[in-house]
C-alpha cells in the first residue's frame, strides 16, 4: 500500500513537498509566536501589520510563481531546458525592472500608510524593500515548481525561514524591537533568492533559446485577479484591525488571526504541488478532475482536524504558543480556523480553475473582496462580531467559487 501510495506522481510531491512545508510553516510560525512573547501585544500588533502588507506583496508574488510554474511545466514536457533559462532571464531582468519602478511609487504611498496606521514611516519602508523579493523570488521558485523539483523547493523555503527565525530573534534581543524583526525577515529572504538560485543551477549551466510565450502578458490578468483577491482577503483583517481597535487589542487579534493562518499555510503544499501537475495533465489533453478531487480532499481533512484542535483546547494551544497575554482571545479561535479553512478551500479551487484554464468571469472575483471589507467594517464593534464576519465572508467565498469553475 505505501509503495502504491509513492507511485503517484501527487501523492509523493505532495508528501515531500507538504512535509517540509510543516516543517517551513513550523519556522515561521515560530518567529511569530517568538515575536509575540518578546514584543508584547502593542509591539507584536505593529509587526503584524508589516507581515500582512509583505502578504499582499505576495499578490504578484503567487500569481508570477502560478504564471512561471505554468509555462515551465509545458517546457519540462520536453526537456527544454534552454527556453526554460531564456524565460527565467527575460522575468527576472523585467523583475527587477518593475521592482524599482513600484519601489519609488511606494515611498509616497507609505506617508500615507504611515499616518492612516500610526507606524513608524522607516519601518514601512524597510518593509517595501521586499518589493524586490516580491517580483524575483517567484520567478525562481516557479521554474522549480514547474519541473516537479518539490525538494529544491522545500530546501528553498526551509533555509529562508531558518535564517529568518535566527537573525530576528537576535536582533530583537539585542533591543532593535520591531525593526530588528523586519531586518531579520529581509535577510532570510535575501538567503532564499541565492540558495533558489543555486538549486537551479541546471538551468542555469543552460545555453539560452529565445522562444515566444505568446500572449503571457494578457493571460496572466486571471493569476493576478485570483491571488489578489486571495491574498487580500487573507491579509485584510489584521491592518483592518489595526485601525478600528485600541493598540493592544488590535495585537491579540493578530494572534487570533495568525494562528488560523497556519491551516492556510499548511494546506498551500497541496495546491503548489497540484498546479504543474493539472496543468500537464491539460496540456496533454487528459482528465485532471481527478487529481483535483485527492487535492480537495487533502485539503479537506487537514482543515477538519484543525477546526477540531482548535475548537476543544483553544486556551491551551494560545497559552503555550503565545502566552497568558493573549488568552483573552480563546473563545473565538474557533471562528479564525474556521474562517481560514474555507479560505484554504478557495484557494485550492481557484488554483485548480488557473491551472486547466477553467474559470470564468474573473473580473467579478474582486466582489468578494467588497464583501469582506463590509463586513469587517461594519462589525467593528467588538473583536467577536469581527472574527464571526470574517468567517463569513470566507465562507461566501468559498460558496462562490464554484460558479467561477466552467463545467
Amino acid at each position: 500500500m505505501v509503495k502504491r501510495f509513492f507511485s503517484n506522481e501527487l501523492e509523493r510531491g505532495a508528501f515531500i513537498l507538504f512535509i517540509m512545508m510543516i516543517f517551513y510553516n513550523f519556522l515561521n510560525f515560530l518567529f511569530h509566536f517568538s515575536m509575540g512573547r518578546l514584543l508584547g501585544p502593542v509591539n507584536y500588533g505593529v509587526l503584524a501589520v508589516l507581515m500582512s502588507i509583505i502578504y499582499i506583496f505576495g499578490v504578484p508574488s503567487e500569481a508570477i510563481q502560478n504564471i512561471i510554474s505554468r509555462y515551465t511545466s509545458k517546457l519540462n514536457i520536453k526537456k527544454e531546458n534552454n527556453k526554460i533559462k531564456f524565460l527565467m532571464v527575460k522575468s527576472l531582468k523585467k523583475g527587477f525592472r518593475v521592482s524599482l519602478v513600484l519601489f519609488l511609487i511606494s515611498i509616497f504611498i507609505s506617508i500615507a500608510l504611515s499616518k492612516f496606521l500610526e507606524i513608524n514611516f522607516w519601518l514601512i519602508m524597510l518593509t517595501n524593500v521586499l518589493i524586490f523579493s516580491s517580483l524575483i523570488l517567484p520567478i525562481i521558485r516557479g521554474i522549480l515548481q514547474g519541473r516537479k523539483k518539490f525538494s529544491s523547493l522545500g530546501n528553498s523555503l526551509i533555509i529562508e525561514s531558518t535564517l529568518k527565525l535566527i537573525f530576528s530573534i537576535s536582533l530583537v534581543v539585542l533591543g532593535f524591537k520591531v525593526f530588528g524583526a523586519m531586518t531579520g525577515v529581509l535577510l532570510g529572504v535575501s538567503a532564499g533568492i541565492i540558495f533558489s538560485l543555486y538549486f537551479n543551477k541546471e538551468i542555469l549551466n543552460e545555453k539560452e533559446r529565445a522562444t515566444d510565450f505568446d500572449g503571457i502578458y494578457l493571460k496572466s490578468v486571471p493569476y493576478f485577479i485570483v491571488m489578489f483577491v486571495v491574498i487580500l482577503i487573507f491579509g485584510l483583517d489584521i491592518i483592518l484591525a489595526k485601525r478600528f481597535f485600541s493598540p493592544e487589542l488590535a495585537g491579540q487579534y493578530s494572534v487570533l488571526s495568525m494562528l488560523g493562518k497556519i491551516i492556510f499555510f499548511a494546506t498551500i503544499a497541496i495546491s503548489k504541488v497540484m498546479f504543474p501537475l493539472t496543468s500537464e495533465k491539460y496540456d496533454k489533453n487528459e482528465n485532471s478532475a481527478s487529481l483535483f478531487k485527492k487535492s480537495f480532499l487533502i485539503v479537506l481533512f487537514i482543515c477538519l482536524i484543525a477546526i477540531f484542535i482548535y475548537g476543544f483546547f483553544p486556551k491551551l494551544i494560545i497559552g503555550i504558543l503565545y502566552g497568558k497575554e493573549y488568552l483573552d482571545m480563546a473563545p473565538y479561535l474557533v471562528y479564525s480556523a474556521i474562517a481560514l479553512s474555507f479560505l484554504s478551500l478557495s484557494n485550492l479551487i481557484l488554483v485548480y480553475g488557473l491551472s486547466t484554464k477553467g474559470l470564468r468571469y474573473v473580473l467579478f472575483l474582486p466582489l468578494f473582496l467588497v464583501i469582506e471589507i463590509i463586513l469587517l467594517y461594519s462589525s467593528r464593534g467588538s473583536i467577536q462580531e469581527y472574527i464571526i464576519s470574517f468567517m463569513v465572508s470566507n465562507i461566501i467565498m468559498f460558496i462562490g467559487s464554484f460558479f467561477f469553475l466552467k463545467r
